[in-house]
């Protein structure tokens, strides 16, 4: 009686493990969505299929197209602004059954005159578009095991409106700098508690003078290095402050940052645990204050 159970139980498995792979080959192409981070442009947008390589339960899909810039550019056209952030998105097709995908690969870029610009991904599948205005084909890669699917948008960069000449873009679509802890093996590269905010923007008053941010400590050691890097800020700061205050919130130094740097690394000493550190920095146009952000970080 006990080998029969063990054997129904097996019987069970295999069916269920059956069942679950039958789900996933029943997922048929997705639709891909583009989400561009801007109030006024909030609904997702469709891209359009272009070649189709993807095989279900519910059959075959195949699509050729020969020319995707050319396909690509007969697509409704879509306007964003130098850099701003987006993200792509992918729902099952409802008309298929099944599970979702599992661990796709997903790759994105935009073409311009036969040229390839890659586009970078994070987890979340989250990018920028670059600073360069013009208009691009925006071609997305989704590959599911054997299954391939491509996507294509029209895809204009310009300034948006009321972004006039001697005004930076938008805050939100400006890069922030990145702030990252090299120390134990464990920590290296990892991210350092900190906290990024806008001061003034495009509508600045003279310099005001520092206030002190009640940030979170971030655990450090000493011998650890803190590295802030703002190379990837468009346009570059005209200048960069960095200001320290010791656990008293007494300022111990002011220093202005050379303009041909894009980063600092602040090596960490006993006596630098419970200060904390401002970098200030300003875009300017002449001599009118444009721009004015901070990033704030604490040593605990």
């Amino acid at each position: 009686m006990k080998k029969v159970l063990i054997l129904v139980s097996v019987l069970l498995s295999i069916l269920m493990l059956a069942g679950c792979l039958a789900e996933d080959y029943d997922v048929g192409v997705p639709r891909a969505y583009l989400l561009a981070d801007d109030s006024l442009r909030g609904q997702p947008m469709s891209l359009t299929q272009a070649n189709i390589s993807w095989s279900s339960s519910t059959g075959e899909v195949t699509e050729t197209i020969d020319d995707i810039e050319d396909f690509g550019l007969s697509q409704e056209v879509t306007t964003v602004s130098p850099n701003q952030p987006a993200s792509f998105d992918f729902k099952e097709n409802e008309e298929n059954g099944g599970d979702i995908w599992t661990d796709p690969t997903i790759t994105a870029a935009l073409w311009k005159d036969g040229e390839e610009m890659k586009l970078e991904l994070n987890d979340s599948r989250e990018f920028r578009f670059p600073q360069n205005e013009g208009n691009y084909v925006l071609e997305v890669e989704f590959i599911n095991r054997a299954d391939e699917a491509q996507y294509v948008g029209n895809i204009v960069i310009e300034e948006a409106p009321g972004q006039n000449a001697g005004q930076l873009p938008k805050y939100t679509y400006m890069e922030m700098p990145s702030i990252t802890k090299i120390g134990s093996a464990e920590s290296n590269g990892e991210t350092f508690d900190h906290a990024y905010s806008q001061v003034c923007w495009n509508n600045c008053t003279p310099d005001r003078g520092y206030e002190v941010s009640d940030v979170h400590s971030g655990d450090a050691e000493v011998g650890d290095s803190i590295v802030i890097d703002w190379e990837m800020m468009e346009p570059k700061p005209s200048e960069v402050r960095l200001i320290e205050l010791d656990s008293g919130e007494e300022e111990v130094s002011e220093e202005i940052v050379s303009s041909d740097s894009s980063s600092i690394t602040i090596e960490v000493a006993e006596q630098d645990l419970g200060n904390q550190y401002s970098i200030q920095y300003l875009w300017r146009d002449g001599g009118k204050l444009l721009g004015h952000s901070r990033l704030d970080f604490k040593l605990k």
